[in-house]
């Protein structure tokens, strides 16, 4: 836990994140203890085994790096999900009472918790063994509904082997970059464009005031068959990846 606590003090100085990866397997009964009553609600409610086992490995992973970081046991970490435009839990979560930003993301068998000092997305999402293919039988609709009309063109100009990871790259920051700015449900995703896969990670152009030359967007190392990124709204120098399975055991 002293490991866990100092690698968590360093993610939330200026110009450092931390990405904690655990998987789904970690799952395990005692996590649950770890739940407050509306996340074990939601929790319940999912039907698919494999969904309660990301969505519990998910909470159980960030309350146990935030409660390292703020001296509390995990049990006592709250976070609070409202949105700030209607009222409803399903905004970007916070701590409770204060603490550091954060952000989790899973996709089949990994879980991502990531946390800064400022605001930070993480996503990560499977590429290979993938239960349903991208877009099932029109994957042009569903590039076309995510980028841009200058990314369209990007991804047609990557051999066919290669454009499901194109456009999963492509997916994937700009997953992060709208958890980071907290806006993901409401800001499309045609309007925030990044940079092609072949190209070095930045936010070239989104629909808000701040200049987006000032987010930093990294690509995470992670597994083979996944893609996966980061985004701080501000400067980030370094990642530290940590053991999140080895944390939760």
């Amino acid at each position: 836990m002293a490991e866990t606590a100092e690698a968590a003090s360093l993610a939330t100085r200026d110009g450092t994140a931390g990405v904690w990866w655990a998987r789904r397997q970690d799952a395990a009964p005692r996590l649950a203890g770890l739940l407050d009553p509306a996340e074990r609600e939601r929790w319940e409610r999912y039907r698919q085994d494999a969904d309660r086992q990301r969505f519990l490995v998910g909470c159980a992973l960030a309350k146990t790096v935030i409660g390292a970081r703020t001296g509390q046991r995990p049990a006592e970490v709250s976070f609070d999900r409202t949105c700030g435009q209607c009222g409803k839990p399903h905004g970007k979560p916070a701590v409770r009472g204060g603490g550091p930003e954060f952000s989790v993301s899973h996709s089949g068998d990994l879980v991502a918790v990531a946390v800064a000092a400022a605001p930070v997305g993480v996503d990560v999402e499977q590429l290979e063994g993938r239960p349903h293919p991208l877009g099932s039988d029109d994957p042009a609709a569903l590039a076309r509904l995510v980028l841009g009309e200058q990314e369209q063109a990007a991804l047609a100009a990557v051999p066919p082997s290669g454009r499901a990871r194109a456009f999963l790259v492509a997916w994937t920051r700009k997953e992060a970059v709208t958890k980071a700015q907290g806006d993901g449900v409401r800001v499309p995703f045609t309007e925030v464009i990044v940079a092609a896969d072949a190209a070095a990670p930045r936010v070239v152009a989104w629909p808000y005031a701040q200049d987006p030359g000032s987010v930093s967007l990294i690509d995470l190392d992670t597994e083979p068959g996944y893609v996966a990124a980061l985004a701080v709204l501000g400067r980030c120098r370094a990642v530290r990846p940590a053991d999140g399975s080895a944390l939760l055991a």
